[in-house]
């Protein structure tokens, strides 16, 4: 019996591994014998590092970088044993590193994210994962590429900074950029088709949730449009309508612009990365899961982008989640051959969201599927 385990993190429950390790232990229940493969998974946002950390010969990195208001901070990154780096853009520009009445996306940047980006570069890395999302900005980008040697400039030749100045920018300055970029190649994940603006754009979905009031929304959105003109008469480039471009407040934009990156689903990339579909060719089964499977499972997040695999491969593919309420038998078309929420019994959120709770739930309900499967190749 060959298992291969890759599961989602429980957000706010348990990790990934932690999940993991106690489908194992359910398994070896039943299959003292059995192999297991563990394989910590995310969708290329938030937990993706952590989520990589866990994989062989891969290193964690601290260092230091700027929030989003521009103070010094410590964020973590991780690079692959293929010397890959892989750095979440909420870990150094995200919206929960500022509290709730210092929000304003006029001001936030995004630099920070660009120290991370040098930071590997320094250490000898040119192929990048970035996972964009759970953004505090709305600067296009701006911040990051300031960090990155670009400069931005009024007709004065005063340098601008911020996302309420992006529309002062006439000129842009390359010829301080860091030499090794034109040697880096950058994965990013981005799961929106938002545009850079307009009224289905970075600012006007994502930016009141930021902090934005309605009049800023609107200021903003003419500064990325006009920020949008002069590069693309600068560069020829015409990528402000690009689906994605409008991802983490307009870094989509930059990313497609400055750096020639190129934008894929987020579990398409780490799938790939973690080269899942060689692991589990000869897999009886694959587990994987997350904390609610709901309409959205099946629309390029984990389980969609698991499910194919197995579907493609012919290896059945159960899913356990904490809530599955919402769970549709669409996932079935997708790949999924059935999946189980591992409560038992009514009990309270608070509850339910205790990792002792849960880890003991999910090992208790592997082990009786497990034990069903059992008594099925005995019949």
């Amino acid at each position: 019996m060959k298992v291969v385990v890759a599961i989602d993190s429980f957000k706010g429950c348990a990790s990934s591994l932690e999940l993991a390790e106690h489908i194992k232990e359910g398994i070896l229940d039943v299959y003292p014998d059995g192999e297991i493969v563990i394989c910590p998974i995310a969708d290329g946002g938030e937990g993706t590092v952590e989520a990589f950390s866990k994989n062989d010969g891969v290193r964690l990195i601290r260092a230091t970088c700027k929030d989003p208001l521009g103070n010094n901070i410590q964020a973590q990154y991780t690079i692959l044993k293929d010397n890959v780096a892989v750095i979440e853009m909420a870990s150094a520009s995200g919206l929960p590193l500022i509290a709730l009445e210092k929000r304003d996306p006029s001001l936030t940047s995004s630099y920070g994210t660009g120290d991370l980006i040098k930071d590997a570069i320094k250490k000898g890395v040119r192929e990048f994962i970035v996972g964009l999302g759970g953004s505090a900005t709305n600067d296009a980008g701006l911040g990051m590429l300031i960090s990155l040697g670009f400069r931005f400039l009024d007709k004065l030749g005063n340098e601008i900074s911020f996302a309420r100045d992006l529309g002062d920018v006439i000129t842009i300055d390359k010829s301080k950029i860091l030499k090794e970029l034109k040697e880096c190649n950058f994965r990013v994940a981005c799961d929106v088709n938002n545009p850079l603006f307009g009224k289905n754009g970075a600012t006007h979905v994502y930016a009141k949730q930021k902090g934005a009031n309605q009049k800023m929304v609107i200021d903003l959105d003419k500064q990325l449009e006009c920020f949008a003109k002069v590069v693309e008469e600068k560069s020829s480039k015409k990528l402000y309508d690009y689906p994605g471009a409008g991802a983490a407040g307009g870094m989509g934009f930059a990313f497609l612009v400055f750096l020639n990156a190129k934008l894929k689903s987020g579990i398409k990339i780490v799938l790939e990365q973690l080269d899942l579909e060689n692991k589990i060719k000869d897999a009886n089964f694959v587990i994987t899961g997350e904390g609610k499977i709901d309409e959205q499972s099946s629309m390029g997040k984990v389980l969609s982008g698991i499910g194919g695999i197995c579907k493609k491969q012919g290896v059945p593919c159960i899913a356990l989640s904490g809530n599955s309420s919402e769970a549709s038998d669409g996932l079935h078309k997708i790949g999924v051959s059935a999946y189980f929420s591992i409560l038992d019994a009514p009990i309270s959120l608070g509850e339910a969201m205790n990792k002792r709770v849960a880890l003991d739930l999910i090992r208790k309900k592997t082990k009786q599927i497990f034990r069903l499967i059992k008594v099925s190749n005995q019949i």
